[in-house]
């Protein structure tokens, strides 16, 4: 296996990905990002890493949080979200940055399901991230479960489609608690189109209280 390292000019900070973290499309959402291919070929981790430091006194990258409008969310969701568009509202968002520009957000808000809210549960709607930058994800979810608790929600949770891993939710301590049996917003009452998946999902909790 083999490890790239990506130095972005404008904060001095790099990035190391093996071959796997890359995925096939990571190279140009770096480069659209205005990262830097310094090294393709490098053996390891730690070797990419002395490298960068000492001949570039470059910086790991650190991603940092901070608030973000929902308008602003919305967006980034709309471009970058592979199947959900942007919500409607939001009790708060929060943005992840690597130091220049948005490379994540995540969105919380009431629970969609009537049953689930009550009063004290924050529902996270939508969190998309760029996929090179995933490990921000975990982030995410725990700075939406402090502020939630500051606020006084006792519970957050938030769904998953079946068919992906969870792994992001078990690394923030997450609880698997139900499958959900998914369906259309769509009746004869109230005619909606929609712009979701409409398959099974799985419900993840967490008590923060």
């Amino acid at each position: 296996m083999w490890y790239w390292l990506f130095i972005k000019d404008k904060t001095n900070q790099f990035i190391v990905l093996s071959d796997s973290e890359l995925k096939e499309d990571g190279r140009w959402i770096l480069e659209d990002d205005n990262y830097e291919l310094i090294n393709d070929g490098l053996r390891s981790r730690k070797e990419a890493e002395f490298y960068a430091k000492k001949w570039y006194g470059a910086t790991k990258l650190k991603l940092e949080t901070r608030p973000i409008t929902l308008k602003e969310a919305g967006s980034f969701v709309n471009q970058y979200h592979r199947h959900h568009t942007s919500p409607q509202g939001h009790k708060f968002s929060i943005a992840i940055y690597d130091g220049d520009l948005i490379v994540g957000v995540i969105i919380a808000g009431r629970p969609v399901a009537r049953l689930q809210d009550d009063g004290v549960t924050l529902e996270i709607t939508r969190c998309c991230v760029k996929e090179v930058y995933k490990n921000g994800v975990s982030k995410l979810y725990a700075a939406v479960c402090r502020v939630a608790q500051a606020m006084g929600y006792k519970k957050v949770i938030t769904y998953t489609l079946t068919e992906e891993t969870g792994i992001s939710m078990k690394a923030s301590n997450f609880q698997l608690t139900k499958v959900s049996n998914g369906g259309s917003w769509n009746s004869k009452s109230r005619k909606r189109i929609d712009k979701h998946p409409t398959g099974t999902k799985f419900l993840w909790t967490k008590k923060i209280s």
